[in-house]
């Protein structure tokens, strides 16, 4: 079976002492890596970092600096991406400080035709100049030399939405960005305020992956694209009066679409997989965290946050196949992790001849630490 794993290799990441927020994107049969880490912890500058891994045999290129500076809106869920055009040329957007309110940041853009050496700066992926929160993106490639762009944009939210405090609404924008930023859209006017987004292109449209929000504040996941009207993954019926900062994540290989999400209505946490409008139940996780890839045709292998201990004092990054007929097998821990927000997401990527998963170490001096299944 494809699934099946014949061995289990660390993969040691070119990152330093106290990096975070390890993100990961496929590249070709590669994957790239994000990250942040800190380069003067007396001066508070921090670089966002990026490597490319070619697997088991050839590993990691060296690290390569995409932009340093004490202006980072650095935290646990909200983390760079990358995006990779058709014809290889590199963007990563990351979180940016542009106020002094806490929730004060915009989205920056940087982009690299020399495969990740050198960076020049495209200003920034919102094309508002509101004060407020604009994040969770997530990036495909569209036409030959740019990539599309999904996110949360707080321009219509006022004073504190976290706190309850002031009014508005956050909402899901996209656009895409080649040689420079392009005019962005609205796709959604009222989704969850900080729950991360996914997207994939599936026959050629691209499609984005989201906490919802409905009126009476139902959070469930929808998926939406350009041409396809919003819907739900699921009617879960997930009744939250704040965001959970639990975001889904989606994945597509020859057709077959795979969909993770975390939901808890009713005070009943679970983590869930969908090939169809039958989702599978994959836990009862309190944390979630998911990420997922798909594999074969009806086969998709999905990584969550478990925790673990009489009161949940530790956790475990786990893996897990999952397949189209409901059976999920070969569930696996591959590290135990602090249950706390310092441990972030996990992040898989599908890298020739198996999967390659990274994680926020519980060792923080480790900073991030990765792991490569050489499948069947």
């Amino acid at each position: 079976m494809l699934t099946s794993i014949l061995a289990i290799f660390l993969a040691v990441p070119p990152t330093g002492a106290g990096a975070i927020a390890p993100n990961l994107v496929e590249d070709n049969g590669s994957a790239w890596m994000t990250w942040v880490e800190p380069v003067d912890k007396e001066k508070k500058i921090m670089a966002l970092k990026c490597a490319k891994y070619d697997g088991e045999l050839r590993g990691w290129s060296e690290a390569m600096t995409v932009v340093r500076g004490n202006n980072f809106f650095a935290n646990w869920a909200d983390f760079p991406e990358l995006g990779v055009a058709k014809d290889g040329t590199l963007f990563v957007t990351w979180p940016q400080q542009s106020g002094p309110g806490v929730y004060a940041y915009d989205i920056a853009v940087a982009r690299s035709d020399d495969k990740g050496e050198t960076w020049s700066l495209m200003g920034t992926l919102n094309d508002d100049r509101v004060l407020g929160e604009h994040g969770f993106v997530s990036l495909v490639p569209e036409g030959e030399n740019g990539v599309r762009a999904f996110w949360l944009d707080g321009r219509a939210m006022t004073g504190d939405g976290h706190s309850g405090e002031g009014g508005g609404v956050m909402q899901l924008r996209t656009t895409i960005i080649d040689d420079k930023v392009q005019k962005s859209e609205l796709l959604d006017d009222r989704v969850c305020e900080c729950c991360g987004t996914d997207a994939v292109v599936v026959d050629g449209v691209a499609a984005v992956v989201y906490r919802d929000r409905s009126e009476d504040e139902i959070r469930d996941i929808s998926i939406s694209g350009l041409n396809v009207k919003s819907n739900l993954v699921h009617e879960d019926g997930w009744n939250i009066a704040g965001c959970p900062v639990n975001g889904p994540s989606v994945d597509v290989l020859d057709g077959t679409i795979a969909i993770a999400w975390y939901t808890a209505p009713e005070n009943t946490p679970a983590v869930y997989v969908a090939f169809s409008k039958t989702p599978i139940k994959l836990s009862d996780s309190i944390l979630g965290r998911v990420d997922i890839v798909v594999v074969a045709k009806d086969t998709a292998v999905v990584t969550w946050l478990e925790p673990y201990g009489d009161n949940g004092e530790a956790a475990s990054v786990m893996l897990a196949d999952v397949h189209k007929d409901g059976t999920v097998n070969n569930r696996r821990t591959v590290a135990s992790v602090s249950p706390s927000r310092s441990s972030g997401f996990p992040r898989i990527a599908k890298v020739n001849g198996g999967i390659l998963v990274a994680w926020t170490d519980a060792d923080r001096e480790q900073g991030i630490s990765c792991k490569f299944y050489k499948l069947h």
